[in-house]
């Protein structure tokens, strides 16, 4: 009876695993006849029996949308729908497939912290399956994101993660260990290592013969690319028109816009001005039709240098400016501040060898079975039952380690809203400052520019009150600076402030070189000791104010800038050997600010001042 239920189990098992793939090979065709995808698509309908297959449904579907290349959003959201609803025991591959596609839509629009999140799902998934090919791309992609954040250390460091993960492995998939070293060599290449990019790119020609050259088009670009930035350019130029001739059998336009730009940056470097506006006019068609926020940001930065080469400041200029723009958008977002640890490479063999003893025994109890008498039967039926029980136990303590797994994610879930929370606070803060300071200076400025057309005023106090216009906005730029300074940064070291007050004193004692200036730091400080940004620049402009004040109304011959630690916290003392303030002038404008900054930062301001000593301005 148990021989008879275990047979009509398996028979259940493995039909229902065939009717997933004849489904998954019938959605296959709309890749195959795309005019035919949407017909595909309503006659498979029917035949979706489960969640499972309703995932391998949607995945096609949301092919459908990416191949279109103008439905993104589509692509994406029916992307993520297929991931949650596919079998993680039967189509692992697939739920990896959509994280790969999610990663790269979003690193077409520059959101770098998406596709480092859909990257890592990606690597849990793999991981999670014991599927090493994709446990590798998982980890090239988060190497190729590295790279387009600029952050070439890291895209290194993960790309040849990637690498030695896939050649380690027995049946590496030759098109991913490419992948791996082309991410290697871009982030060598955009790092200034010419010689260490062109090693790892050439390694990919040595095994062209094992890939579809359609797949490494991306390598004949990346080596004319070195070759181009070390001005080798008719070799550059070789390697990139094979490129373009590859990539037009499928019309790669993400490609293409890359393999356009170069030939136009080779074609201005030769002063062959009109090849190069063709090329830049091919860039930008093919920059347009894959809309890859990082294809225009390099289209535009060479438009710049085009131009600028071509003695046309006006047009360079405003190329300039729209790439400024575009790459402060991309670099503005929280870069990702948590990436979860990846399996280490003994973990991984362990694993394998494990699976691997694991079916050699299923396959020598399967033999036993059909070749022993009931004596050796009733033996093994003991022995399943032995490894029946011993699974349950292992399956219900790897469940408790996955629940303990997810709250420790929870955790660190809420532990990082709670830091958001913090930092938009922050940024609320800073940028009331901006609005209630730097407005009013504006509008200040704006007002006094208006003025002076209504009044007659001599040609010597016209410039004299324009020269205190020009103090005034020269005053008002630098305080923004300051802001954005501030605002750039999640926190301040002690290092930033001190050049940041450096700055200040030498600035000041250049413009009053008849004053003695003294800037002076606690040995007890440390300079890698952290402020967060409100308090770096409210500290930072309470000093600025109080120097301004001691050199304008102290008299003082001396003043002294100190920061140090008192209490525990880091204190801001800013002393001056003057007349000191009498009573009648009350706090003003100026010290009244500057009590309004230390408490916005929960500080106190303390002021002692008198005719023989001086006055000290304290942040505590």
């Amino acid at each position: 009876m148990y021989r008879i239920l275990l047979l009509v189990t398996s028979f259940s098992l493995f039909s229902h695993l065939s009717l997933s793939q004849d489904l998954r090979t019938r959605l296959g065709r709309s890749f195959v006849n795309p005019d035919s995808a949407d017909i595909i698509f309503e006659l498979e309908k029917v035949n979706l029996k489960n969640a499972g297959d309703s995932g391998i449904y949607f995945f096609f579907y949301a092919e459908k949308f990416n191949r279109a290349q103008d439905q993104n959003e589509k692509a994406k959201e029916y992307f993520l729908k297929s991931a949650s609803l596919l079998d993680p025991d039967r189509t692992s591959d697939m739920i990896s497939l959509c994280y790969i596609r999610l990663n790269r839509l979003e690193s077409m629009a520059g959101n770098w912290d998406q596709s480092l999140f859909y990257s890592q799902k990606g690597l849990e998934n793999a991981t999670a399956a014991l599927d090493t090919n994709y446990m590798g791309y998982a980890l090239l992609d988060i190497s190729v994101v590295y790279h387009d954040m600029e952050d070439y250390a890291k895209g290194v460091e993960y790309g040849k993660k990637a690498y030695n993960l896939l050649t380690e492995f027995s049946q590496g998939n030759p098109t991913f260990e490419a992948f791996a070293l082309n991410a290697i060599g871009i982030n060598f290449d955009d790092w200034g290592k010419p010689d260490s990019a062109l090693y790892y790119h050439f390694k990919i020609i040595e095994n062209i013969d094992q890939l579809d050259s359609t797949r490494i088009s991306f390598t004949f670009n990346n080596i004319g690319n070195t070759l181009l930035k070390q001005k080798k350019y008719a070799e550059a130029q070789s390697w990139l028109e094979t490129a373009v001739s590859v990539n037009n059998q499928d019309e790669d336009a993400y490609s293409l816009a890359a393999n356009y730009t170069n030939l136009a940056t080779i074609a201005y470097n030769l002063n062959d001005f009109g090849k190069a506006y063709i090329m830049m006019d091919s860039a930008a068609k093919y920059v347009e039709i894959s809309q890859s926020t990082e294809k225009k940001r390099d289209y535009l930065y060479e438009q710049f240098r085009f131009h600028k080469a071509m003695s046309k400041p006006e047009q360079a200029m405003a190329y300039l400016e729209e790439y400024a723009v575009l790459k402060d958008s991309i670099f503005k977002e929280e870069r990702v501040k948590l990436m979860g640890e990846l399996e280490a490479k003994y973990e991984i063999q362990t694993k394998e060898r494990e699976l691997a003893e694991s079916r050699a025994t299923l396959a020598e109890n399967e033999v036993l079975i059909g070749n022993r008498n009931n004596q050796l039967l009733l033996l093994l039926v003991l022995i399943l039952i032995v490894l029946g029980v011993a699974f349950f136990i292992y399956y219900r303590q790897m469940t408790k380690n996955r629940h303990l797994e997810q709250e420790a994610k929870l955790q660190a879930i809420l532990s990082e809203q709670e830091t958001q929370k913090r930092l938009q606070e922050q940024r609320n803060r800073i940028s009331s400052d901006l609005h209630d300071n730097i407005g009013a200076q504006l509008t200040f400025i704006v007002s006094s520019l208006d003025n002076l057309k209504y009044i007659e005023l001599s040609k010597e106090k016209m410039a004299s009150k324009v020269d205190q216009i020009s103090a005034f906005t020269v005053e008002t730029v630098n305080e923004l600076r300051d802001t954005i300074w501030a605002m750039n940064k999640d926190h301040i070291s002690l290092e930033d402030l001190q050049v940041r007050l450096s700055n200040l004193i030498n600035k000041a004692q250049a413009s009053f070189p008849n004053l003695h200036f003294e800037l002076q730091f606690d040995e007890k400080l440390s300079m890698d000791q952290k402020l967060n940004s409100m308090e770096g620049v409210n500290m930072y402009r309470v000093a600025q104010e109080a120097v301004n004040n001691a050199v304008k109304h102290s008299g003082a011959s001396q003043i002294t800038t100190w920061l140090g630690t008192e209490a525990g916290k880091v204190a801001l003392k800013v002393r001056d050997n003057g007349r000191g303030i009498s009573e009648q002038n009350g706090l003003g404008n100026g010290l009244s600010n500057m009590r309004t900054r230390a408490e916005r930062i929960g500080r106190k301001l303390i002021l002692n001042s008198s005719a023989q000593t001086g006055t000290e301005v304290c942040i505590l």
